[in-house]
């Protein structure tokens, strides 16, 4: 189990890096609590993108995440989490969320203060 990570809100960045990465993620396996996406193969290429930003810097300091756990010989990502901070239902949510969607989304989670004054640039 990781420390508890201080409160963020996300940059333009962050979310333009969230909006781009959503596409390419497919959930294989989820328990409360605990998510198991695969990572398609357009994920390398959006990933070069930002050669210096990983998936899982921005995920590991978001409040709620207690372990993420990359496996890429195998493309996925398992992502432990506080159910009673992110429920469930949520991840469906914003796996399937449309980039206009993503601020009122985080603030569900209490990752954005004032979800109408952020906006995500597109890329």
């Amino acid at each position: 189990m990781k420390p508890a990570a201080p409160e963020i809100s996300p940059s333009a960045d962050d979310g333009s890096r969230l909006a781009g990465l959503l596409p390419h993620l497919r959930v294989v396996h989820h328990v409360r609590g605990r998510l198991r996406v695969r990572l398609h193969a357009g994920v390398l290429g959006w990933l070069a993108q930002w050669p210096n930003a990983e998936p899982e810097s921005w995920l590991d300091r978001v409040p709620g995440i207690t372990a993420l756990h990359l496996n890429k010989a195998a493309a996925s990502l398992v992502i432990e989490y506080d159910a009673r901070r992110i429920p469930p239902q949520w991840w469906e949510r914003l796996l399937y969320a449309r980039r206009e969607t993503l601020p009122a989304l985080l603030a569900e989670v209490g990752l954005l203060a004032d979800p109408d004054h952020c906006i995500f640039p597109s890329t």
